[in-house]
């Protein structure tokens, strides 16, 4: 986690942000969000190190600080700081008499920390740029399979990838997923569910062999697998939740702070079955701010330790545009996320298409059961180990005169999608469940974007033609 040193004291901080508006302008800026800062210069840029709660007390401009981001800490110098006071206790606890408490208490009642006043002045940094960067692997002759594909190096540009798993068929979205962790040239930050893949193992191994810096977050429900004791006894850096809920996440981010970062998500749990026998889907998403998004919630889990409702409500850019497509982002379970998509669903117009895996939550199906009485298509497949169960909404759409299907894989049909008006796709790791919204770790987007959509309704038109029949 980073922090800043002085004077035998340790601050955690929260985040560490590269300044890219003119100094002064920054300075005007620091009392209006909320949140203790500390601007500092280190190596000849500027940067702010952000809290909601650091005793700043000691530090003044001129005074020479030591910051440690990553595994890196570097001399620094205050340019200047600014400590808020947030919530009833603090102010309390900062009043220099009784009646002061009192009104610092009320104050900081009113106040509120907001993150995103500070995005558009800095960009997040999880490292120290100045560090010397390790040589990119040499690139590897393409080596031929005994079923006759070759692997290739990960090279395409494309700002938004999608790709299906077709049981039966090979696995094409494991193949990308490990090109794409052998791409990175700086970080790789894997939040898995489960770990179970030779192929995706044997690339993160790769990437930590090169020099990259590698680092895992799975499931405690997982974390005795060989493939995450393999990535251990070689050195890379693996922790897990610890808890009943469920670290259900599903993502891999690479050269976070860099041009080229990328997010990889979607249903897909890094495992044969999931790549090979159940059907899914995957994203690859090339965005420097999403790639902070994401980063910022690999770090809530792997240096801060906090996991589902505990986890901070920080998206760095909730709202961002790569390519042709608008994408919101969120995570559970701190982010209200089954709310969002209620509020998504509600504004469709003609259509809802959706694949689900469990489908349980009763506000989502509440506003699905709505749009339909206005008179919007529903159409849908329901995994079919899944629907038999009384709390499935299965039954209730079926009963109301719904198309909806259960699928016709023999394993299971893992999709968490809702496809709106045939313009917008919501996916992710995130199942339409009460423990998916309150209990466990998950992330989402919605994504708008019409030629996106149709991708996704083809992968829908294959699952509901192969879905049982009624």
């Amino acid at each position: 986690m980073p922090h800043i040193s002085h004077a035998g004291r340790t601050l955690p901080l929260e985040q560490v942000r590269e300044v890219t508006q003119p100094t002064a302008q920054i300075q005007q800026h620091l009392a209006q969000n909320g949140l203790d800062e500390v601007l500092f210069e280190a190596e000849g840029k500027t940067y702010l190190g952000v809290a909601e709660s650091l005793d700043l007390s000691g530090l003044a401009q001129g005074s020479a600080i030591q910051v440690t981001l990553g595994d890196q800490r570097r001399e620094a110098q205050v340019l200047a700081t600014q400590d808020d006071i947030t919530g009833f206790a603090e102010g309390w606890a900062r009043g220099e008499s009784l009646s002061d408490s009192f009104n610092k208490a009320l104050a900081g009642l009113s106040s509120s920390p907001d993150w995103r006043a500070i995005h558009t002045q800095s960009q997040s940094v999880s490292q120290w740029p100045s560090l010397a960067q390790p040589t990119p692997p040499p690139a590897a002759a393409p080596e031929k399979r005994p079923d006759g594909r070759v692997d290739t190096p990960y090279r395409s540009e494309a700002p938004v990838e999608v790709f299906f798993t077709t049981p039966g068929a090979g696995h094409l979205p494991a193949e990308k997923l490990a090109a794409f962790i052998r791409s990175a040239e700086r970080t790789v930050d894997v939040a898995a569910f489960e770990l179970e893949s030779a192929e995706i193992r044997d690339a993160i191994l790769d990437a930590h062999a090169a020099g990259r810096q590698v680092r895992v977050v799975t499931d405690s429900n997982y974390k005795d697998e060989p493939d995450i004791k393999a990535l251990q006894a070689a050195g890379v850096p693996v922790i897990d939740d610890e808890r009943s809920g469920l670290m259900h996440n599903k993502f891999v981010v690479i050269d976070e702070g860099t041009p080229g970062a990328a997010v990889f998500t979607g249903s897909m749990n890094f495992t044969d079955n999931g790549v090979e026998r159940n059907n899914n889907n995957a994203l690859i998403l090339r965005s420097p701010e999403l790639a902070e998004n994401y980063g910022t919630e690999f770090r809530e889990m792997f240096e801060a330790r906090s996991f589902g409702r505990t986890s901070p409500t920080v998206v760095p850019h909730p709202e961002v545009t790569v390519g042709h497509s608008r994408i919101e982002t969120y995570f559970a379970a701190e982010g209200d996320v089954a709310g969002h998509v209620a509020e998504a669903l509600a504004s469709a117009q003609q259509s809802i298409h959706f694949m689900a895996f469990s489908y349980t939550h009763d506000d989502i199906n509440n506003v699905v059961m709505g749009k339909m009485a206005q008179g919007v298509k529903v159409q849908g497949v329901f995994d079919n180990t899944q629907a038999g169960s009384k709390y499935s909404k299965y039954h209730d759409l079926k009963a109301a005169g719904a198309d909806v299907k259960r699928d016709g894989n023999p394993r299971v049909m893992h999709h968490k999608v809702f496809i709106i008006d045939e313009k917008t796709v919501i996916t992710g790791s995130f199942n339409f469940s009460a423990s998916a919204d309150k209990s466990n770790d998950e992330n989402l987007l919605i994504i708008e974007d019409p030629a996106l959509a149709q991708q996704y309704m083809q992968e829908f038109q294959k699952v509901y033609g192969e879905a049982k029949p009624d």
